[in-house]
């Protein structure tokens, strides 16, 4: 793997790393703690490395994936200025060719928008064939890049010597929104991806004027996938509403032949059904029209009972509902880490 390094002064060395250690468990990736004043996180594709002595912090950055090493680092550089908000921008080795366009991100065009279900736009974009690869990987998400000032020519962000990246601002200012991609035509060059339509959302206003050729950005993909198991035969809870559609469907898809369980899914009402390759799941689907509620989600959730072994869980909605999930997988049902994953995908 290839490796990057900062350092900074720190005189809270038990602080630092009492904070990492609590976005490693936010995140859901099982801090270690190999010895006093360190704590890492390994994630597979990456591994995070926190150290503090003598006064001194430093966190190093282990990938192979250059895209993922940039984000990795940016992303840092945030919780960073959370911890520490007089902490000067963090200098990163290895930072790469400053104004450079940064690795993950590629310009794509709207090519088609059309409605899905009553609640759901579904978008094509064409891109360029040498991007389309990485999209066909284990990561599903993007982020969607447009200028916030409806006409403006966008100005996309760029690496900067720190190797982290530097993000328009003022009427440069960009739109960000994350997407699941929903399908990759390779012949075609494009991928599709569903945009949730709802009151003040300015992304799905933007897309039901269908804006056909105009240029965006993305970024990615990255995150988490969905729903997941380890093996055919394995038993699997998961649920989540509008926001987590997309996931949660492309996930079952994905599932193996034999996987058992159960999906509950909140939506608007019955048009927003959309077909779900079950692959062994009963799947509930949950109606706002007619009265269900986030609270419904939930209480479907945890009032499931699950069989021993191999049991998944998955789910995604609300901050406070993710967080109740969580509690129910982690103290209810007494799931490993690796099989519990519960997200808040909106505040």
């Amino acid at each position: 793997m290839q490796r990057s390094l900062t350092q900074f002064p720190c005189t809270d060395a038990p602080g630092l790393v009492a904070f990492w250690r609590a976005e490693f468990i936010e995140h859901e990736v099982p801090p270690q703690e190999p010895e006093p004043g360190v704590v890492l996180a390994d994630a597979g594709f990456a591994r995070v490395t926190v150290r503090a002595f003598d006064g001194i912090g430093e966190i190093e950055v282990a990938c192979d994936d250059p895209g993922v090493m940039v984000d990795l680092r940016s992303g840092i550089d945030e919780h960073m200025a959370e911890f520490a908000p007089t902490l000067p921008p963090l200098i990163w080795t290895g930072a790469g060719e400053a104004g450079a366009l940064p690795p993950t991100f590629a310009e794509a065009r709207v090519a088609g928008c059309e409605r899905v279900g009553a609640s759901w736009l579904r978008m094509v974009l064409t891109l360029d064939p040498q991007h389309l690869p990485r999209f066909a990987g284990a990561h599903w998400h993007f982020r969607l890049l447009r200028p916030a000032t409806p006409g403006r020519a966008p100005v996309w962000p760029v690496l900067n010597a720190r190797g982290t990246i530097n993000w328009p601002k003022g009427e440069d200012a960009l739109l960000d929104r994350v997407y699941t991609v929903q399908d990759l035509d390779p012949g075609a060059g494009t991928i599709s991806f569903d945009i949730f339509r709802h009151a003040g959302g300015r992304t799905s206003a933007w897309a039901e004027a269908l804006p056909l050729n105009e240029v965006v950005g993305v970024m990615g993909p990255g995150g988490k996938a969905g729903p997941e198991v380890g093996a055919p035969g394995d038993w699997l809870l998961c649920g989540g509403d509008e926001t987590a559609l997309p996931a949660i469907l492309r996930g079952i898809a994905a599932l193996p032949e034999g996987t058992c369980g159960r999906a509950v899914l909140l939506v608007g009402d019955a048009a927003d059904r959309q077909p779900a390759a079950a692959r062994g799941l009963d799947i509930t689907w949950l109606f706002r029209s007619e009265g269900a509620t986030e609270a419904d989600l939930v209480a479907a959730l945890t009032a499931d009972s699950v069989p021993a072994g191999d049991t998944w869980l998955w789910f995604a909605a609300s901050q406070q509902a993710a967080r109740a999930v969580r509690l129910h997988g982690r103290d209810g049902l007494m799931l490993a880490r690796d099989r519990l994953s519960s997200t808040a995908y909106w505040q």
